[in-house]
């Protein structure tokens, strides 16, 4: 077979692969938003069904003959003359067949229709505050989890490591620890410091019709570049973003949250994460595997990007609050823009992750990161994990649950066994930071957010981040994007110098 024929056949086995996913996430958008009660167990079946057959796929032998006649292990990938986009499908494809062909198809479906089935047990045990409805299901999850671990293992690659590779390519759990360890002092701090700021935000916390909110977000999102004849807004229990197509991207936001501006952050979040799927799915790449983000945590770069440093800045505000009053008249009644400046950048010693402020957020993340490698690789078990979860939110947080839905029950990630995810947030936070100080220096930002013309934003990132898709590892594009290497400390300087200028702290 030629070079040529074998990267034919192999783009059109990643088609069919990615087409296969694309159907699992229409399955999972379904149970997600409706599926009946007596539905789920034939769902778990279907879903693990398409699992397995992607598995199977992905890690076949005629996989792994095209690999060797394209010389996919090849040293110096970049020396052979294809181009891109072929360089970036053989990589992709074979990094998966060389980690994930060890794992028994049995093993993969039992992940999948374990994933899909302890989905309800913890909806149910949030809804009902009942850890006990969950622990059972955890139990057999971190029990698959570590069974695909031993899977994977390989010498100088077990353990959490495994995981966290499945989120951030190439990333180790001891470089995540010395990052958030560069950085979790100055945020602790920082917390302490601005808590005890005497800061009104009881306004944001009356009722605001949610036909209004709706509407006001359409805007803003429409605005940012999301394309509705491309996607489209929802609402569920845990906001997410879901691409059931390369043209159908669908957002979800909540309005059960205190804050009108935390049901209006998740929508732009989400919108964040969007538009970067927008982006990848285009040109040759539609439809393939390199239309996914370099990681999860710079997909998650993207969506903090918008959410903070956009849409909780004076530049954004100054052009939207006039719009924003006049669709809450009376609830802004009173209020300079100011004052709900001040509000929307409220730190406080919050619960929640998905609705913490902008400094807080990160050590929300980096208490799910110790405590998932201890639950895993430690002597932490499923029965001692809510007291150990309060003790580090008093630790870290200073402030303790007084439900388990506040706590150990709150965030959706560990009943789908996603055990590694949890620090790509944070790793956004700081890729965001950075990306956003070079867009400061290349771009007038803060005029364009003045005149609303966020669209322009958009560009700028689409060109240099979305459009990218998987082209590049995500180390690389970071290079590529802002000319240096990671330095987490560009974050608690940004942090540093919005929150002083707004506080005067």
């Amino acid at each position: 077979m030629t070079r040529e024929k074998a990267f034919q056949r192999l783009e059109a086995i990643d088609r069919e692969v990615v087409m296969l996913e694309h159907m699992h996430s229409v399955l999972s958008w379904d149970q997600e938003m409706g599926i009946s009660e007596k539905g789920l167990e034939e769902r778990s079946v279907q879903m693990g069904w398409l699992s397995t057959q992607a598995h199977e796929i992905t890690c076949s032998n005629e996989m792994g003959d095209l690999l060797s006649a394209l010389d996919a292990n090849r040293n110096n990938p970049e020396g052979s003359g294809e181009d891109a986009f072929e360089r970036a499908l053989v990589r992709l494809r074979f990094r998966h067949w060389d980690k994930h062909r060890s794992m028994p198809s049995s093993l993969v479906k039992a992940i999948s229709e374990k994933a899909c089935t302890s989905h309800e047990s913890w909806v149910e045990a949030r809804k009902q505050n009942d850890w006990n409805m969950f622990k059972g299901d955890l139990q057999e999850i971190i029990a698959l989890t570590r069974e695909k671990e031993s899977c994977y293992r390989r010498e100088g690659f077990s353990g959490y490591d495994v995981l966290l590779d499945d989120f951030e390519v190439g990333m180790k759990g001891s470089e995540v620890e010395a990052l958030f360890s560069s950085i979790k002092p100055k945020l602790v701090s920082l917390v302490n410091t601005l808590a005890d700021k005497n800061v009104d935000d009881d306004f944001l916390k009356v009722d605001y019709p949610i036909a209004q909110q709706q509407e006001f977000s359409k805007i803003v999102l429409q605005d940012m570049g999301f394309d509705f004849s491309r996607g489209s807004s929802s609402v569920s229990v845990h906001p997410f973003t879901s691409t059931l197509g390369s043209d159908d991207i669908r957002i979800t936001t909540r309005y059960t949250d205190p804050s009108v501006l935390d049901s209006f952050s998740s929508t732009v979040h989400e919108g964040g994460h969007a538009l970067y799927e927008m982006g990848m799915n285009s040109g040759r790449k539609k439809g393939t595997s390199v239309a996914n983000a370099a990681s999860h945590g710079m997909h998650e770069s993207q969506s903090r990007l918008w959410e903070n440093m956009v849409a909780k800045s004076e530049g954004f505000w100054t052009h939207y609050y006039p719009l924003f009053c006049t669709f809450f008249p009376s609830q802004t009644e009173g209020v300079s823009l100011a004052q709900f400046l001040q509000a929307a950048n409220k730190v406080q010693r919050s619960l929640i992750r998905v609705n913490a402020d902008e400094v807080s957020y990160s050590l929300h993340v980096m208490l799910r990161f110790e405590l998932e490698q201890q639950l895993l690789f430690g002597n932490l078990s499923v029965d001692d994990l809510p007291e150990a979860w309060n003790k580090k939110s008093e630790e870290m947080l200073g402030v303790v649950p007084e439900t388990y839905a506040q706590g150990v029950l709150q965030d959706v990630h560990w009943s789908s066994g996603d055990f590694g995810y949890f620090a790509t947030y944070a790793l956004g936070n700081l890729y965001g930071a950075q990306i956003w100080q070079r867009m400061q220096a290349d771009l007038d930002v803060d005029s364009l957010m003045r005149g609303g013309r966020l669209s322009e934003l958009h560009s700028y990132l689409d060109e240099r981040i979305y459009m990218k898709g998987s082209l590049l590892l995500p180390g690389d594009l970071l290079v590529e994007a802002t000319g240096k290497p990671l330095d987490a400390n560009l974050f608690t300087s940004y942090l540093d110098d919005k929150f002083s200028r707004l506080f005067g702290y």
